[in-house]
């Protein structure tokens, strides 16, 4: 018996780039192939849409979504913000509660997408990222660089400008992999980095302006930055925070990566009962062993241990390169 009998492989080995989501073939799939588990349904809905809703009664935050490499963060965001930006999105999702869900907010915004690759300061990326973006839009708006406002006001005044020309729609920023960009400031730039985020979230309340990013580890937990405590304090008022947990990883490799069907579990149930005897917690959790097979339950919690190499962090991907030499070979006996 061949582990490709026992396994519908479908390997994720391309890494998702944010800033192609607004291509739609390439949104179409990342919609179609996003698998959500209860727990990403109700992150999604308590706060993604909460704090995307675009008339809410209540304070809104900006979003920070946070995962290691390869835990499907990019593909999460590209994934809000597609649907965000194009209704006809809806349709490819797979789930119909976070169909329920999505409608809400599907194409009632303009989406600004990017990566920060450069080493400028924060608040020059955003306004000529907004800059460039609105010339697109037909929008000549320019951030004034000798204005006596904080940047919280210029961004209103930008927005009044944004609101003006799209009365019907909001303006949502995705930023990517901005930790990477701000743990290679100096102490002191860090510090106006920080204040212009602190600022951005507060721009996020009462407005039709949203801010979402990605980071590695939560901003305010990251020891680089614990010099800045009183500052990450106040950016965390101001942002809702979405962590991709083990259990939302583990989802995805049962759920897309080595989804069995049923006859496919019954054949690996009977091969793993052989073996319960060696294996602790084969007996007391043993659809779990089965769904992740040839995974063990553990090896996700220890592949989040791994703090170093971009490369060897990437789980999804280091597991669909392992399967794809293992499909051919027999499962042993032994």
């Amino acid at each position: 018996m061949q582990y490709k009998e026992l396994i519908h492989f479908e390997p994720i080995t391309t890494v998702v780039k944010l800033v192609n989501a607004g291509e739609l073939s390439v949104a179409e799939n990342l919609v179609k192939t996003f698998v959500f588990s209860k727990k990403m349904q109700e992150d999604l809905r308590e706060i993604i849409i909460k704090n995307l809703v675009t008339e809410p009664t209540y304070e809104t935050k900006g979003i920070q979504v946070v995962g290691s490499y390869g835990t499907g963060k990019s593909h999460l965001m590209s994934l809000v913000s597609a649907i965000a930006e194009n209704a006809d999105l809806l349709k490819q999702l797979q789930n119909e509660d976070v169909k329920k869900d999505f409608k809400a907010i599907a194409g009632k915004y303009k989406v600004l997408r990017f990566e920060i690759g450069t080493d400028k300061p924060l608040k020059d990326i955003v306004f000529a990222q907004v800059e460039r973006y609105l010339k697109k839009e037909g929008i000549d708006f320019k951030f004034d660089d000798d204005s006596h406002f904080s940047w919280k006001e210029l961004i209103q005044q930008m927005m009044a400008e944004f609101e003006a020309k799209f009365p019907k729609h909001h303006f949502l920023i995705v930023i990517d992999e901005l930790l990477e960009y701000l743990k290679g400031r100096k102490p002191n730039e860090l510090n106006n980095d920080l204040m212009l985020l602190r600022q951005l979230g507060e721009a996020c309340d009462n407005s039709r302006f949203k801010l979402m990013f990605g980071v590695q580890e939560l901003l305010y937990r990251s020891p680089e930055f614990q010099f800045q405590a009183d500052m990450l304090n106040k950016i965390e008022d101001r942002y809702a925070d979405l962590i991709i947990t083990k259990e939302d990883v583990s989802f995805v490799v049962k759920e897309r990566l080595l989804k069995k069907d049923l006859h496919q579990k019954a054949k690996i149930r009977e091969h793993l009962l052989k073996f319960a005897h060696l294996f602790e917690g084969i007996n007391t959790n043993l659809n779990e062993f089965i769904d992740l097979f040839p995974v063990h339950p553990n090896y996700v919690s220890y592949f989040e241990k791994i703090k170093h190499g971009k490369s060897q962090r990437e789980i999804l991907k280091v597991l669909s390169v392992k399967f794809e030499d293992i499909l051919e070979k027999e499962v042993p006996t032994n």
